[in-house]
């Protein structure tokens, strides 16, 4: 008697073959579904976007980095005995690219703000 693992290349999660065949990136980028299947959103041609614009999210993150930065400046000589001064450094790129993060979401939200306020005119 062969023992069977429950996941073979050729069947799903459950040990049952796929109920069907998924596209590639490729071919729903031909279709120009994205892979997303239609959501029947506002005019019934797609997905809606979101009704928030991110900056409330990175902006908590980048604090959450900074504070990480500050504690890991405090304890640099533990760090260093320990051999994990790189994690220094990971809390201040992670606060260095959330700064550039913010700047981002911040300059889109202004640019959806005059995009509403302009068709609202």
């Amino acid at each position: 008697m062969e023992a069977k693992t429950p996941l073979d290349q050729d069947t799903g999660t459950a040990g049952r073959p796929p109920s069907g065949r998924t596209p590639t990136a490729l071919e729903a980028a031909e279709a120009g579904t994205d892979g997303v299947a239609d959501g029947g959103g506002p005019g019934g041609g797609g997905l809606a976007p979101l009704p928030y614009d991110g900056v409330g999210s990175v902006a908590v993150g980048t604090v959450v980095w900074l504070i990480a930065l500050i504690v890991m400046i405090a304890m640099a000589g533990t760090l260093r005995h320990d051999g994990h001064l790189w994690w220094l450094a990971t809390a201040a790129c992670g606060f260095g690219l959330g700064l550039v993060g913010l700047f981002i979401v911040i300059r889109r939200r202004n640019r959806i703000r005059r995009g509403e306020r302009s068709s609202a005119n």
